[in-house]
């Protein structure tokens, strides 16, 4: 017996008690039913103020505990937000020995979901221009010291350094334009059209000139219901019942992607590009350039839109999440990762790790044990 049987069972259960209960007391006789309606209105006149006293107070009550606690709720993630923003900046300084890094093969981000502060969210960011470009990692103190944790597993041998001044401050005269980019849906895969995505943003910050520059900002947290949700469709799909064989097919094939995409790890992610200039205007053009770079990276399926813009800096410094979307770590992997070899000679101004220090070979080692000292006795 399914739900739904099992459903209206009870319901015709509780039909048959009422009906009894009410021939047990003469509430099926229009005597009764008068005798009722009588026996209640007397009650009202004699009640009617104290009914409205304790409902006006339970009113009130209820409506002062939600408002204790949405402000307490919202206090809370204040202070999530305040203890992010005035967290360290890092520079990630990739080495330049490194080989070509695979995105599918990039697994960061799903041991990142799982090692984040809780309720905290990480930024990850590309940031330069003409003459020099740059990762970096904002974030808490944990949280940036978890997600180092997991950038150096990933990438052994990755060199850090706090980044003075901060790129994302905004300095005296210059101008400031950011567009906010999310997928349409979660259900399907945000997929790449190309090997690697970043090599297009690598190549529209090298193309900023003088004093502009641009920054592509992946503000990232842990999704805790997408999976649920994924599951949920799923089992909706393959319970539909149709008539049609064929719509039956396409039902089980869509239950089935489903299922797949609810074994991923998924993250709440703000995509925001940056531009900054000497004006809005030319701010804005670098802005929607790295926005149409991005965009054009991923296909129609699931398409990466502009779902927000405008110019407070508050959202850049702070890196506050915007408007979200719904990533699987595997699809952020394609959009956010550290350079490899080939990155690098496309883009040969990418802040680089210095050289690696190494012991002297043996040959050139000097070893007192192998030589005796003459001392010579002056006259």
């Amino acid at each position: 017996m399914d739900w739904s049987e099992s459903r209206n069972l009870m319901l015709l259960i509780l039909l048959g008690l009422a009906i009894v209960a009410a021939g047990q007391f003469g509430l099926l006789t229009p005597e009764g039913v008068a005798n009722l309606q009588a026996q209640a209105s007397a009650w009202w006149q004699a009640h009617h103020t104290t009914v409205f006293l304790i409902g006006g107070a339970l009113t009130a009550a209820l409506t002062g505990f939600a408002l204790w606690r949405f402000a307490r709720t919202r206090a809370a993630r204040a202070a999530i937000l305040d203890n992010v923003a005035a967290g360290p900046t890092l520079y990630l300084l990739p080495r330049a020995d490194w080989k070509k890094v695979k995105p599918e093969d990039v697994q960061v981000w799903v041991r990142m979901a799982d090692s984040l502060p809780h309720e905290e969210h990480i930024a990850f960011e590309v940031s330069g221009n003409e003459s020099e470009t740059a990762f970096l990692l904002h974030g808490s103190k944990s949280g940036v010291r978890a997600a180092l944790t997991q950038f150096i597993a990933e990438w052994p041998g990755l060199f850090r350094k706090p980044a003075q001044p901060d790129p994302a401050i905004l300095n005296e005269g210059e101008s400031l334009w950011w567009v906010e980019l999310a997928p349409v849906g979660y259900e399907k895969p945000v997929q790449a059209v190309t090997d690697d995505p970043l090599r297009a943003i690598l190549v529209e910050l090298a193309a900023v000139l003088g004093r502009g520059r641009g920054m592509v900002q992946v503000v990232a947290a842990r999704n805790f219901g997408a999976k649920r949700a994924l599951g949920q469709k799923a089992f909706a799909a393959r319970d539909e019942e149709t008539p049609s064989k064929g719509v039956r097919a396409l039902r089980a094939q869509e239950a089935k992607d489903l299922e797949a995409r609810a074994r991923a790890t998924y993250l709440d992610v703000t995509v925001r590009v940056v531009g900054v200039a000497e004006s809005e205007e030319r701010a804005q053009g670098i802005a929607r350039g790295l926005a149409r770079a991005i965009a054009s990276s991923f296909d129609g399926n699931n398409p990466l839109q502009p779902v927000r813009q405008g110019s407070d800096p508050n959202l850049v410094t702070r890196r506050e999440p915007g408007r979200t979307g719904i990533w699987s770590a595997n699809d952020l992997a394609y959009l956010a990762h550290m350079a490899g070899s080939d990155l690098m000679q496309i883009a040969p101004r990418i802040a680089t790790a210095p050289a690696r220090y190494l012991p002297a070979d043996a040959e050139m080692r000097f070893d007192l044990s192998r030589y005796q000292t003459a001392f010579m006795e002056g006259s």
